[in-house]
């Protein structure tokens, strides 16, 4: 139990570290105009990890801390991660899993699931986010989420410990 009281700083580090990774390094990494997106993959893991509850969670923070930097509509990156960390954490607990291939697939679509969710809402709202960059943009999302979500994973499993989501959880909602 002594433990469990560190595990809110734990998860505040794991997505402070994770936002400084992305505008310090990550954003200067671009792949046929497009980036990865360090702070997915923590939403990913942490949706694997813990449910629909922690990937919502994650997701909503995550992306928050994300709208705080960036120069897009506040709290568009919230929504779309809460709803991907939502999906992965419904996908996880449906699999019973995280391991072998099955977070990596996983991963690869959360990452497309953003990129085209992110421009659909964008749209919506009145920002003229291009469609026709959307394949590629989710492409390398793709690939940043299936490359990181491993070692993602472990570290999610030390802020919050190794246990699968609860597929009972899923079914009795």
């Amino acid at each position: 139990m002594n433990g469990h009281r560190w595990v809110p700083a734990r998860a505040v580090v794991v997505v402070l570290v994770a936002l400084i990774l992305q505008i310090s390094l990550v954003s200067d990494l671009r792949v046929a105009g497009a980036v990865g997106d360090v702070l997915l993959v923590v939403v990913v893991a942490g949706g694997l990890t813990g449910g629909v509850d922690r990937g919502a969670t994650y997701g909503f923070a995550a992306g928050l801390a994300y709208d705080l930097v960036v120069d897009s509509p506040f709290g568009l990156t919230a929504l779309t991660y809460a709803l991907v960390g939502y999906a992965v954490g419904l996908a996880g607990a449906a699999l019973l899993r995280t391991s072998g291939w099955w977070p990596v697939l996983i991963a690869a679509l959360a990452g497309m699931a953003q990129a085209t969710l992110f421009t659909s809402f964008g749209n919506l709202i009145g920002v003229a986010y291009p469609f026709g960059d959307v394949p590629t943009i989710a492409s390398t999302m793709a690939v940043w989420a299936a490359l990181l979500v491993t070692p993602a994973l472990r570290v999610l499993w030390w802020v919050h410990g190794h246990s699968e989501p609860d597929r009972v959880e899923v079914l009795l909602r």
